[in-house]
């Protein structure tokens, strides 16, 4: 449910807000400098949300999930940068 899309842009920023190469970011993360490279030019077929979360964890973030009441009937998700 969470957008993929969201995620890897935000992985991407990191990198070049950090001024990373997609090797330096690979160690990092511990993957491999092609999946990085995947995963900044949005090509996600493949990746589970909960990997780009991890990347995003090992890049030096925080991932906060919170539940809560509904206003309406259903529910919606939604993912917020600060």
């Amino acid at each position: 449910m969470i957008p993929k899309n969201v995620l890897a842009k935000e992985i991407a920023s990191i990198l070049e807000n950090q001024q990373l190469t997609q090797t330096e970011a690979a160690y990092i993360m511990r993957d491999a400098p092609s999946q990085i490279s995947l995963v900044v030019t949005g090509k996600l077929r493949g990746f589970s949300t909960e990997r780009l979360i991890r990347m995003l964890a090992r890049l030096g973030r925080d991932i906060d999930i919170v539940i809560r009441p509904a206003r309406g009937k259903t529910g919606k998700v939604s993912v917020t940068r600060r």
